[in-house]
């Protein structure tokens, strides 16, 4: 017996795993050559040594690399995917979503953000992995949502006569309870366990469209079950690989008003280093885009941010608008089309911190909406 076994194991399962594994090493070596070779936007500008503080160095442990502004776009892709969902999900049958064009865009962002970094020498190594690792599980979940919804999902949409049922608006409301989460904390932080038991305690077994009511509970069932446990395991991985990560990020602004601790009880004054010049600690992730929003709309410039003086930012704008902004104020990286809102588009911007001010007030009068700004 444990030589048929060893058998099997030989002729079978390593030759499975063999071929996964030159797939992957093919699949990363095409990705590379082609991404690494994206058309480069232009260096970045050297900033004049008139125009640094030695005083408001944020130190070390609160510098973070440049690259990480870029890098963090193709993680937050996965939000804004997340936050296009919700809004579908509601009045839409979740068999029309466009999963696989998702994922697409993802690896898209991801190929220009390589061939970026690339050519302007900047390398991390813990960026890459980072969205390797979250695209690969994006990538799975989307791929197995989709495959499920457009086979075994429309058949059972068709036993509804099309029509939502109870199941349908609980993992609607889940969906929006999701992306509101990860716009403000890392996903594997969410409760995937609580979902499964509210949905067997607030959708009844039995009602109108029976065949479909058990058909979402079965696989809403094994959605929630699987999420919980990975999201549990990303949480020990991300734990042991990187830490407890800081919540806040460290920023030199100027021309601060003196009210200014008093309006934002957010912001902490971390050290006082000119006439209403400061270093102050900010929340990190989209906190930090709407507390600096209103920062700029009071009049508060931004000298540095984690330590940097480039930052990327996004922002969604009509379908037909152009950005026309100075050069001196930041460029055009990229523009994406929403797959579900076709009369929208967003538009990726880099530029100095000591400009982002001017480009949040400029697009914010204008009826433009910030919708992130990458603070590394």
């Amino acid at each position: 017996m444990l030589q048929g076994l060893k058998r099997f194991l030989w002729r079978r399962v390593l030759p499975f795993f063999l071929i996964c594994f030159g797939a992957l090493v093919l699949f990363i070596a095409v990705f590379w050559l082609k991404c690494a070779f994206v058309k480069p936007v232009g260096p970045l500008p050297q900033i004049a040594a008139s125009e640094k503080n030695p005083a408001a160095d944020v130190g070390e442990k609160n510098r973070r690399p440049l690259e990480d502004s870029y890098f963090s776009y193709p993680e937050w892709y996965i939000v804004w995917s997340y936050e296009e969902r919700a809004q579908y999900l509601p009045k839409n049958l979740p068999s029309g979503f466009p999963y696989f064009a998702s994922i697409g865009q993802y690896w898209r962002s991801y190929c220009f953000i390589c061939g970026l970094t690339q050519s302007r020498h900047q390398f991390n190594f813990g960026d890459h992995l980072s969205s390797m690792v979250l695209g690969g599980s994006f990538a799975l979940e989307y791929s197995i949502r989709g495959a499920y919804e457009e086979t075994i999902g429309r058949l059972s949409e068709w036993t509804s006569s099309h029509e939502l049922v109870e199941e349908d608006a609980y993992a609607a409301r889940v969906a929006r309870e999701y992306a509101d989460f990860v716009y403000i904390r890392p996903f594997y932080e969410f409760h995937f366990g609580h979902a499964l038991a509210q949905l067997w305690k607030e959708t009844p077994l039995w009602g109108k469209h029976p065949i479909r009511k058990w058909e979402r509970k079965f696989i809403l069932s094994v959605d929630y079950g699987i999420e919980a446990v990975y999201a549990h395991a990303m949480l020990f991985a991300s734990h042991v690989t990187y830490g407890t990560e800081s919540d806040e990020t460290y920023t030199w602004i100027e021309n601060a008003p003196g009210t200014l601790f008093q309006e934002f009880s957010r912001i902490k004054n971390v050290k006082h280093v000119g006439p209403q010049s400061f270093v102050v600690s900010i929340p990190r992730y989209q906190e930090f885009t709407d507390i600096s929003v209103k920062l700029a709309a009071r009049g508060v410039r931004f000298a540095q941010i984690a330590g940097n003086d480039e930052i990327m930012l996004t922002v969604v704008a009509p379908k037909n608008w152009n950005y026309d902004l100075p050069a001196s104020d930041g460029s055009l990286l990229f523009t994406e089309s929403f797959l579900t809102q076709p009369d929208v588009k967003r538009i990726a911007l880099e530029g100095p911190v000591r400009s982002l001010h001017s480009v949040l007030n400029s697009l914010s009068t204008r009826g433009i909406r910030i919708e992130h700004i990458y603070d590394y």
